[in-house]
């Protein structure tokens, strides 16, 4: 490649990783750690980092397609006063709806900040007692439940998040906590019917 060749750096640590970065391609580095070097031979190594793709990539070359996506976005987001509509209208509104779960059997706390929401599943609402189960093991089937009623939610352990995209609209919140509230309750119920609604 007729690109100067980047400095490369070792880093102490026991987490296998490896990375490329730069400003330009006269200040360029690629960097990998102990723990990667221990774990892969050097031709293996090699393999990775002395490809031109790893090494140089789109790292610091401000793509101009993503330049131009991001210059557009940009736009729109100031013309149709997107942020503005959020803050005044939609993140107030999505909060009321969001924390209206909080009066359901399962939730311990229904949080929301601007347009990132979380939910605390408990079998006890009073103590906000974690559940007998492996952790994760109530998010994951209250996540399933979401998605077999069209709706978005990840779980993080057995704790439900949402982020929606700025442009939804008060209707479509009104969907999403429809959708939220239905896949808890099929969720409540498959715990009970699996022996899974214990407290640890």
């Amino acid at each position: 490649a007729s690109l100067p060749t980047p400095k490369v750096y070792e880093i102490q640590s026991d987490q296998p990783n490896a990375f490329a970065t730069g400003r330009n391609p006269d200040n360029a580095a690629v960097a990998a750690t102990t723990g990667l070097l221990k774990r892969l031979n050097q031709n293996e190594i090699a393999a990775v980092m002395a490809t031109a793709e790893f090494t140089h990539g789109y790292t610091y070359s401000s793509h101009p397609v993503a330049a131009a996506v991001a210059l557009e976005n940009i736009r729109i987001l100031d013309e149709e006063n997107i942020v503005t509509n959020v803050r005044t209208h939609t993140a107030p509104y999505l909060k009321t709806q969001w924390e209206s779960l909080s009066d359901h059997p399962m939730v311990g706390e229904a949080k929301i900040v601007g347009m990132m929401g979380s939910i605390a599943l408990t079998p006890d609402k009073q103590s906000r007692a974690k559940f007998e189960a492996d952790a994760g093991t109530v998010g994951y089937i209250c996540r399933e439940r979401c998605f077999a009623n069209n709706l978005v939610m990840r779980h993080v352990g057995d704790r439900m998040i949402i982020s929606p995209p700025l442009i939804i609209s008060t209707d479509e919140i009104d969907i999403l906590i429809s959708r939220a509230r239905k896949a808890l309750d099929e969720t409540h119920a498959a715990l009970i019917e699996k022996g899974l609604w214990k407290a640890a």
